[in-house]
C-alpha cells in the first residue's frame, strides 16, 4: 500500500477516533450523568444493521457503511440535536460541508460522499433501513436509560423513535422488543 494512501487512511481514523469523545448532546440536555459517546451510539447501531441486514434480505455490510458515514460529520460539527435553534437545512448544510472536506482529504480512496448522501436522502432500501436502525439504537438507549434514570423524562426519545420509523420490519421489531 502506498504510503500517501496509508497517511490518508491513519488521518481518516483519527478523525472517526473523535467521535469516541463526543457526547450524544440530547441525552445530556435531559440530565444523564455521563451519557453515550456518537461512538457508542454507531458500534451498536452498525452491529444491528450487521445482523438484520441478512435476515432482512439486504446488504448487510452497505447498511454497516451508510451508518458508520452518517455520523462522521459529528467529529468535526459535534452532535446537533433537534431542539437546538438551527433549522434542518443549515443542518443538513454544515454536515454536507463536513463529509466534503473529510472526502476532500482522502483523495477519492472512499466515497463517503455518497454513501452519506445515500443515507440522508433515503433512496435505498439499505438507506431506509439504516434509517430507521439508527432510530431504533436511540430507542434501545432510551429504554436503557429509563431504567437507570427512573425520575427523568425521556419520553420524547421514546415516543418520537417510534412515529418516525417508516420501514415495517424496524416496526415490526421493536413492537416483539416492546412486549
Amino acid at each position: 500500500m502506498k504510503m500517501e494512501k496509508m497517511n490518508r487512511y491513519l488521518q481518516l481514523f483519527r478523525k472517526a477516533g473523535v467521535l469516541k469523545e463526543t457526547d450524544r448532546e440530547g441525552w445530556k440536555r435531559v440530565g444523564i450523568d455521563d451519557p453515550e459517546s456518537v461512538a457508542d451510539h454507531s458500534f451498536r447501531a452498525a452491529f444491528m444493521a450487521m445482523t438484520l441486514g441478512e435476515e432482512f434480505g439486504l446488504d448487510g455490510f452497505k447498511l454497516v457503511k451508510l451508518l458508520m458515514v452518517h455520523d462522521l460529520a459529528e467529529s468535526e460539527i459535534g452532535d446537533i440535536t433537534p431542539d437546538e435553534p438551527i433549522s434542518e437545512d443549515e443542518k443538513f448544510r454544515k454536515e454536507k460541508e463536513s463529509i466534503e472536506r473529510i472526502s476532500s482529504d482522502l483523495d477519492g480512496v472512499l466515497d463517503l460522499e455518497s454513501l452519506w448522501k445515500e443515507y440522508e436522502t433515503g433512496e435505498t432500501r439499505e438507506a431506509e433501513i439504516a434509517r430507521d436502525i439508527d432510530r431504533l439504537e436511540r430507542i434501545l438507549q432510551a429504554q436503557e436509560y429509563e431504567e437507570e434514570y427512573p425520575e427523568k423524562d425521556l419520553s420524547e426519545f421514546l415516543i418520537e423513535g417510534r412515529g418516525s420509523l417508516e420501514s415495517e420490519e424496524i416496526k415490526d421489531l421493536l413492537t416483539k422488543l416492546s412486549s
